[in-house]
């Protein structure tokens, strides 16, 4: 009888807890259906973000028609922007404009024509300004030659290649009195300009792009190229024939085809038995119009206390034609002279104009007497020049 007893209360406490779990239920689902499902609209499916000077560009692909606007917040949500959507499906643009540079994160989010909205979409990106400007180093030219046709050749310094610059504009002026702007390579390491209009001088900037994203380019200033005398430029060496000289004391440090090797390490050193005149004869290529002369003194094999070799030449002579020297090259015989100089024994550089420069293809320079009472004649380098 006991057991019978305690089965019954057992039932009862099942039926009661029962009673309570269900009531417990009923409210929970009671408070859900009063307040409705929470619905989600979809999230973008991918947003790219371009980078521009104090200014960013948003590319949101959306593949649904079910998006209206998309919302971008940055600034912890303390500034917005929308993005038209209108429920139709493709690639989207967005420009942020006025923002200082520094690097932003934005949350993106989408809402449908019932006013849902999406969980945010995080994405971060860099506006670029003054600080990233005066990082930009410009490619420089470093020289600016001339070959025997009358082209332009622009020699190019290197550049940091895993840098943001991407290639160098080249402006000019043409023969027709256009405007050319030329692409130039990283890789690129000489241009040539073959319709320079005479009298004016290329323009140069190197382009930077931050990364593949970026919307906007950045460019250095505009900067001229020089000349080492103005209006005159110098001729590629490589371009010129030594025709002949007098003689040479070896053919190694110390060959006459030394002067003309931008190399300012041997010389063109004479015999120790042979006596004035030196001179040496060249081919330019073709008719140029000579301009300049220049010499330089050699530094190779200096005695102590020595800056420069002083066994150069006191007086020489510049002659030139067009048509082919033939037989002797020292004769006088269809040479034109075209100046007559006095060299300071000094270190550095010396030139020597042509006052009424004319039209020559063969040139002579010749050396009639030294200085310090030597006939040995030591020369590091000559530079050519024509306009």
């Amino acid at each position: 009888m006991k057991n019978l007893i305690k089965a019954i209360y057992a039932a009862i406490g099942i039926f009661l807890l029962l009673l309570v779990s269900c009531s417990d239920m009923n409210e929970l689902s009671d408070r859900f259906l009063k307040d409705g499902e929470i619905t989600y609209a979809v999230l973008p499916d991918s947003v790219a973000i371009g980078a521009g000077k104090e200014r960013l560009q948003f590319e949101i692909f959306i593949q649904t028609n079910r998006v209206k606007t998309t919302r971008i917040y940055w600034n912890n949500h303390a500034d917005s922007v929308d993005v038209e959507i209108g429920n139709k499906d493709g690639v989207f643009y967005k420009i942020i404009e006025n923002l200082p540079e520094q690097s932003y994160l934005f949350n993106l989010v989408n809402i449908d024509q019932y006013g849902n909205r999406s969980l945010p979409y995080e994405v971060s990106g860099r506006t670029l300004g003054e600080k990233y400007e005066s990082t930009m180093i410009d490619r420089r030219i470093t020289s600016i030659s001339t070959n025997s046709s009358g082209n332009r050749i622009l020699i190019w310094g290197n550049v940091d290649e895993s840098s943001d610059a991407r290639y160098t504009e080249v402006s000019y002026i043409n023969n027709e009195n256009e405007n050319v702007i030329l692409q130039v390579p990283l890789s690129e390491k000489s241009s040539v300009i073959t319709d320079l209009k005479p009298g004016n001088m290329p323009m140069y900037r190197t382009i930077y792009i931050p990364d593949e994203m970026a919307f906007e380019v950045f460019y250095t200033d505009f900067k001229e190229t020089t000349l080492t005398y103005d209006g005159d430029y110098s001729m590629i060496k490589s371009e010129i024939i030594i025709l002949g000289y007098s003689n040479q004391h070896d053919s190694g440090d110390n060959a006459a085809k030394n002067v003309l090797d931008d190399n300012y390490n041997n010389r063109w050193h004479t015999l120790v038995s042979a006596n004035y005149p030196h001179w040496m004869v060249f081919d330019l290529g073709g008719d140029v119009l000579f301009s300049r002369f220049s010499i330089w003194p050699s530094i190779f094999g200096l005695n102590a206390g020595q800056t420069y070799d002083v066994r150069l030449p006191d007086k020489f002579s510049l002659w030139g034609r067009n048509d082919a020297p033939n037989g002797n090259l020292i004769d006088e015989t269809g040479w034109t002279k075209l100046g007559e100089y006095y060299y300071e024994n000094r270190g550095g550089e010396q030139t020597f104009v042509i006052e009424n420069p004319i039209p020559v293809r063969y040139l002579k320079m010749y050396a009639a007497s030294g200085s310090n009472g030597t006939n040995i004649m030591s020369v590091g380098e000559f530079d050519i020049y024509s306009k």
